[in-house]
């Protein structure tokens, strides 16, 4: 994860849209190809609040608290925000400072499978690519398999 490092992804965005258009195990494929080796925007909930230097940049204070805003569909299910890049996150929340990490699949993975502080499993059923725009949902499940697929002698995770 890094704090605040924009990126982009056009490969993936065309991607999105020529599975939207098409359905295809081909298609299909190209889309957890690409999603395996992308960098998506998660926003952040950081307690105290990043502070801004003069330079515009944000910096986390020792031992802040960082929560990832869910989604809650209407059957109740909750999914985390991922986007491709700075223009599908300001269709969320149209500020530029928003704090966020540029994430892997394999943070997702993590975040989805592993525990809180506490001992308690993510409520998350998966996550939601460009939620307000070409949108996809990445289920549970599907995280699982191209974990397994990717690292098939890591019980699914990098070592």
């Amino acid at each position: 994860m890094e704090f605040n490092k924009t990126v982009t992804n056009p490969i993936l965005v065309g991607i999105l849209e020529v599975l939207k258009e098409e359905d295809s195990p081909e298609h299909r494929k190209l889309f957890l190809d690409e999603l395996s080796e992308a960098k998506l925007m998660l926003p952040a909930d950081i307690m105290p609040p990043p502070e801004i230097d003069a330079d515009g940049r944000m910096h986390l204070a020792q031992g802040c608290r960082v929560g990832f805003p869910q989604l809650k569909a209407p059957d109740g299910k909750q999914f985390y925000l991922a986007f491709t890049d700075q223009m599908e996150m300001k269709k969320w929340k149209n500020e530029d400072s928003v704090p966020f990490f540029a994430v892997k699949l394999e943070d997702y993975a993590g975040m989805l499978f592993g525990q809180d502080s506490n001992g308690n499993a993510s409520p998350a059923n998966g996550f939601v690519i460009n939620p307000f725009g070409n949108n996809i949902v990445v289920p549970k499940e599907l995280v699982a398999i191209v974990m397994a697929k990717k690292y098939p002698n890591g019980g699914g995770m990098p070592s």
